[in-house]
């Protein structure tokens, strides 16, 4: 009898995926993709809401401070240049694609152009608003003036606003 002996071939481990695994793990993330992607629309007009309502709020801020500061009526105009208008009227005045910038009545403080794409931003109180050297609001009209702001493809979820009381304070709603 004759023996032979059997000689084992080392076993190696390979390391990686299948192609099976890989296409399960593929299915797998675009159903969460799919689950997920309504759900980041709503964020992105979320922020672009909030962003056009801390900026216009920003400016406020900074056109009442400067009103102090200066012991000077300073305004907040609709446009991004020139003399601030005369519309003082109750009613929607649509303040989304011009901008605007701050002024005394002689040299223009700070400008903020319309990058409010996708954002519809209406104040009730005219074209313009003006803070007198106490700080409070110097403009006509009613006491309370309200900026609106909407998502422009009509989803009222997102609707904010931005309240100016007869002080001259600004509450955000």
């Amino acid at each position: 009898m004759s023996r032979h002996s059997a000689t084992k071939l080392p076993v190696t481990m390979q390391n990686g995926f299948t192609l099976v695994e890989l296409i399960i793990v593929l299915a797998i993330a675009g159903i969460l993709l799919l689950i997920a992607t309504p759900n980041y629309d709503s964020v992105i007009i979320g922020s672009k809401v909030d962003k056009a309502r801390y900026s216009l709020a920003s400016s406020l801020a900074f056109a009442r401070t400067e009103a102090v500061k200066r012991g000077e009526e300073i305004s907040l105009c609709l446009g991004s240049s020139g003399a601030c208008g005369t519309n003082q009227s109750v009613g929607d005045v649509d303040w989304s694609t011009a901008g605007w910038h701050v002024r005394t009545s002689a040299e223009i403080l700070r400008t903020v152009d319309s990058d409010n794409d996708g954002v519809a931003i209406t104040y009730d109180c005219g074209n313009f608003i003006s803070f007198n050297s106490e700080g409070e609001k110097s403009t006509t009209g009613t006491n309370v003036c309200e900026f609106e702001f909407a998502d422009s493809g009509g989803n009222s979820t997102f609707d904010k606003s931005l309240f100016i009381n007869a002080m001259g304070r600004v509450r955000m709603n």
